[in-house]
């Protein structure tokens, strides 16, 4: 049972050239990931030091942070844009400006995902820059093709 006397824990904040150099850092080590795109403990490892001169907020990131940044964050990220792309309603993204909400049907379409997807919400008419790299790193991880099982 943990002493509750002990000091909480700081929370992990992340600010963008954080995350870029860890997506950068996890795409030229991508030799190292398995087909579901995860890392080896070494990995996040050698990523937190990499990414501990970014550090402008909060206490430095561990190899736990550094985990659940990529798997609890970019991967997901990654993965609803994927997903949002295989929408049979046709609906758009590009990396140049998202979603690229235009018209009330495609904003409709954009809400209602939205609702179960909430972490795309940023991209409805922006693209994500590290899009590209976490696509290397994940190169089949998102749903595609006509066998892809849409609720």
């Amino acid at each position: 049972m943990p002493n509750k006397t002990s000091a909480p824990t700081p929370r992990v904040h992340w600010n963008h050239e954080e995350t870029a150099a860890l997506v950068r850092f996890l795409h030229d080590n991508r030799h190292e990931a398995g087909d579901n795109g995860n890392f080896k403990m070494a990995t996040y490892q050698a990523a937190a030091l990499h990414i501990a001169n970014y550090c402008t907020d909060g206490p430095p990131k561990n190899y736990q942070a550094v985990r659940n940044k990529w798997t609890g964050y970019i991967q997901k990220i990654y993965c609803d844009i994927e997903y949002y792309r295989a929408q049979p309603s046709g609906a758009h993204w590009d990396n140049e400006k998202g979603a690229n909400i235009q018209g009330q049907h495609a904003e409709q379409v954009f809400e209602d995902f939205v609702k179960s997807h909430p972490l795309i919400r940023q991209f409805k008419t922006s693209g994500w820059d590290l899009y590209p790299y976490v696509a290397d790193i994940i190169p089949h991880g998102g749903a595609r093709g006509a066998n892809t099982f849409s609720p």
